[in-house]
Parts: structure tokens; sequence; C-alpha cells
């Protein structure tokens, strides 16, 4: 850092005042360089910065289709089609069947009258919210019934669940078979159970982890950030950080986003550990580098960059798949930089 005499207010000769200016500029200018280059080193943090957007997109994605697949407006109920509907119901008779799970009740079939005397089939929770005739109910109660609203879903009528119903009305009295029931009663029943937004809920689900996955993401981007911002301040307080920065102003100098990794005419940067921030390494110290799939002697999927120190240790870095366009840019960089020994 430079640091500049303070004086008083007096007339300088002309050449002290320029002299000043290019001292300024020339500083302002390499600290222009640095904060460049911190940003450069930061952003090295975020590699897969398109992953939280794919995520928030398919966030968006799921809740607005979720949003479009709620029913805005809901139809009389029609015991010859599906979908959601609403049916004003006085009272209803039965049940006439149950469905159980793990022995448990969790739906009743009803017969409901409407405010028109119309009879539909509906299905409640195990306690049924309307008025059971000759339960709750007496017929002197009939006339001062108020209908109660029910809505849910259409939905067609099982064959078991069609018997039950022909039975319960056989015997109550009334003549009923499998062939005509559906020119009564229709072939639909009222689900009051389903919940309005349906399949909505599951679509609402999907945003939700989609979106708290990208949240996820973005924190352990912030993480990152925190790490790589630490190891700036450490190389800056060792005065290192200066001839790091003044080497990576070199025309071959290059950030590989995508393999983790950073190398200039002298240096080498490993983010893959970015939980420690990032490692530096001057390349005099390495002996030998080559592309490398042998981990511990063992082969694996993944190809490496292996650089070899003098006294004989390796340290492997820009892990991938696949050996892309941007692997063998560095590698041949780092062939060209690195000095002594035989290069694979």
């Amino acid at each position: 850092m430079l640091y500049l005499p303070l004086r008083t207010c007096y007339a300088v000769p002309m050449t002290q005042i320029n002299l000043k200016s290019h001292t300024i500029s020339a500083l302002g200018g390499e600290l222009s360089l640095m904060e460049d280059f911190k940003k450069n080193l930061l952003k090295m943090g975020k590699t897969n910065r398109t992953v939280p957007t794919i995520l928030l997109i398919a966030a968006a994605f799921f809740l607005l289709f979720g949003i479009f697949m709620i029913p805005h407006k809901v139809q009389p109920f029609d015991p010859t089609s599906g979908g959601y509907a609403s049916l004003n119901i006085v009272y209803v008779m039965g049940p006439f069947a149950e469905q159980t799970s793990d022995g448990r009740t969790v739906k009743k079939y009803y017969v409901a009258e409407n405010d028109k005397g119309y009879w539909s089939i509906i299905s409640t929770e195990n306690s049924c919210p309307f008025p059971v005739y000759n339960e709750t109910i007496s017929d002197a109660d009939l006339k001062a019934m108020v209908p109660q609203t029910a809505v849910g879903q259409s939905k067609k009528i099982p064959k078991k669940l069609a018997g039950y119903l022909v039975d319960y009305f056989n015997n109550n009295g009334f003549e009923l078979s499998l062939s005509d029931y559906e020119q009564t009663l229709g072939d639909h029943y009222l689900d009051t159970t389903a919940p309005l937004m349906g399949s909505s809920l599951v679509l609402f689900i999907f945003s939700a982890v989609f979106f708290i996955l990208s949240v996820i993401v973005l924190i352990s981007f912030r993480k990152n950030s925190n790490h790589i911002q630490t190891c700036i301040q450490e190389l800056m307080q060792n005065g290192e950080f200066e001839p790091l920065c003044q080497d990576f102003q070199s025309t071959d100098a290059a950030f590989y986003d995508g393999l983790g990794l950073a190398v200039s005419p002298h240096y080498l940067l490993d983010f893959s550990n970015l939980q420690y921030g990032f490692s530096v390494y001057p390349l005099d110290q390495f002996y030998n580098v080559f592309k490398c799939n042998m981990v511990n002697g063992q082969p694996t999927t993944s190809n490496y960059i292996a650089l070899e120190l003098k006294n004989g240790q390796r340290i492997l870095v820009a892990a991938c798949p696949n050996t892309s366009k941007s692997f063998n840019t560095a590698l041949d960089m780092l062939k060209q930089s690195v000095n002594g020994g035989m290069q694979w």
C-alpha cells in the first residue's frame, strides 16, 4: 500500500501535481485488478450455478401447473360425468357400504337426497357431516331441514360398490338391479373427501421440494464464497495475494469453472474442495503432469489431471467423467508450464 505525506494546502509546481496524479492512477489501477481477481476467485465457488436456476425454474413450473389444475369453477353435481362438483344435500340414508384400511373405517357411502328431491350417491369421512335419516332426523324434521352444500370430486361408481348399493335398495323395498341402477342414480358418486386441489396438491409438494433444494444449493454457494474469502484474506495477510494476482494478469492464465481449476504461468489454484476454499500450488514444485484415471492404484470412472511432486507424491485435480475441451486445454497448459522430467 502506498502512503502519501499529509501536507497543508499551498502552491506546488505542476510537475509535482502530475506525479501525484500518476501515482494515484497507478494505485487505482492496481486495486481494480485485485478486485477483479477477487471476483473471479469468488465465482469459482459457484461452478454449478446453473443448478439452482434449474431447480427454481422447476419449482415455478410445478407451482404454476398446480395453480392451473385447481378447478376455478365448480359445476353442479352430474351423476353421469366426472370432475369437481357441488351438491346441495338435505339428508342422507345409510351408510350402505364402508371402506376400510388397516382395520379402520376411512370412508362411508350414503344415498343423499338433494334440495330438488333427487337421490345421489356420496362418500364421506368416517364421521358423517350430514343429517342421517332415522338416526339424527325423523320424518317430522324433514320439512325444516336446510340443505348443506357439499363439494368434492365426481367419480365412477365401482362395480363392487354398485352391488352393495343394489342390495341396500332391495333390502329396503326398492326394486333395483345392476342393469338399471344407472338410470335411477347415475354411474358416478360425489366423493366429498377429495380435496378441491386434488392432484394440484402433489404438484405443490414437488414445487416446495425443488424450491427447498434450490435454497440449500444457494446456501452452499454462500458458504463456498465465505471459505474462498477466508483464503483470500489469509493470502493478503501473508503478502502472497499480490504476486498471485499479477501472475493471473497473464494472457495465458485461465479459470476453468467446470473443472474447479485456475491456471497461470506459475500457479495452479484447486477449488475441488470448496469447504476449505482453494489450494495454491506453485508450478515449480511439480516434476511431471499427465492425465490419470487411477486412484490409489485402482481404476476409476473419472479422469484427473495428475501433478507429480519432486518427492514422488501426486496431486489429482479437475475430476470429470469425460475429458472435455477445457480439460485438454488445462492439461496442455500445465504441461507447458511444468519444468523437468518426462510429460506423458
